[in-house]
């Protein structure tokens, strides 16, 4: 067994049980590490730290298995991640005034890049997508595929670039060390540049409500974000003016139904009651328990 990590966030060795590990190596597959899955329900031993309210695993796996398990995994979510996107987009409205400037933005876990082209709308300069799993990076647009880079971030993938912007969404749990990554942020931006992430707020209603059964509770996770935590994730990297908020995400009927803790067969029975009544694809917008935080780097 690996030796224990201390919290991501804090570094504190102090914590109180969360939960079990529960893995069946049965039903780990081709989609375990890619994104928008079906919910497997299945989770590495996870802890909350009593200092800063970080849920994290303390025994993850090694960086070099899941840097091969996300470049590997299969992608199949290409209508979900174009409405991600769009949610995404519309929360990061509000936020560009602020910027100091429109040069370079980067995606970070990218996908198929379906944000980059909204990005190059807002004005940026540049656009640059970062992405490690070649069968997204496959799926995307010709267009936008020109803009992706195919490996994990990294301050050597960027260092000759003027980046005033860079986007992360549903990537910070997945990372073995979410510190450094929000410190080689920090260090890439210029001044008044900003860092706007999206995480899983385990603090939320509908997720504490659900417990164990809430989709974010899954092997890929790595921690689980409360607002305290992520705000201390920020602040310990040097950045200021942090605003933290819920989104609410629009999504088809069919999606939010793949994501319920419903067994398989009514599952069935009601996307088959949704198709014939023709509102499977209907969008839907729900406050679901994510939430955006937008940090400033000083100038």
């Amino acid at each position: 067994m690996s030796q224990e990590r201390t919290c991501p966030v804090c570094d504190s060795g102090n914590y109180e049980p969360f939960a079990d590990e529960r893995i069946d190596p049965k039903r780990v597959g081709a989609l375990t590490y890619a994104s928008r899955k079906p919910p497997e329900f299945m989770c590495l031993r996870l802890v909350r730290c009593i200092s800063c309210d970080l849920v994290y695993a303390p025994t993850p796996p090694e960086e070099d298995f899941l840097h091969a398990a996300y470049a590997d995994a299969d992608f199949d979510s290409g209508q979900e991640a174009a409405a991600a996107a769009q949610t995404y987009a519309e929360a990061l409205k509000p936020h560009l005034q602020s910027l100091s400037g429109r040069n370079a933005a980067v995606d970070v876990g990218a996908g198929s890049g379906p944000l980059l082209p909204w990005l190059q709308a807002a004005g940026f300069a540049s656009v640059i997508g970062i992405e490690p799993s070649r069968a997204a990076i496959d799926a995307a647009p010709p267009s936008v595929r020109a803009l992706l880079r195919e490996g994990m971030f990294s301050a050597s993938m960027l260092e000759s670039e003027k980046i005033s912007m860079i986007c992360s969404f549903m990537t910070l749990e997945h990372l073995h060390d979410p510190g450094e990554f929000v410190a080689t942020a920090h260090g890439l931006l210029e001044p008044g540049g900003a860092l706007a992430v999206v995480v899983h707020d385990w603090r939320a209603p509908l997720n504490r409500l659900l417990g164990l059964r809430s989709p974010i509770i899954d092997v890929e996770h790595l921690q689980l974000f409360s607002p305290k935590a992520l705000r201390e994730l920020l602040q310990r990297a040097g950045f200021e003016h942090i605003r933290l908020h819920p989104i609410r995400n629009a999504y088809p009927l069919r999606y939010w139904l793949r994501l319920t803790p419903l067994p398989a067969s009514i599952k069935r029975w009601l996307l088959n009651l949704l198709e014939r009544f023709r509102l499977a694809d209907k969008s839907v917008s729900m406050n679901v328990g994510n939430m955006l935080a937008v940090a400033t780097k000083p100038r």
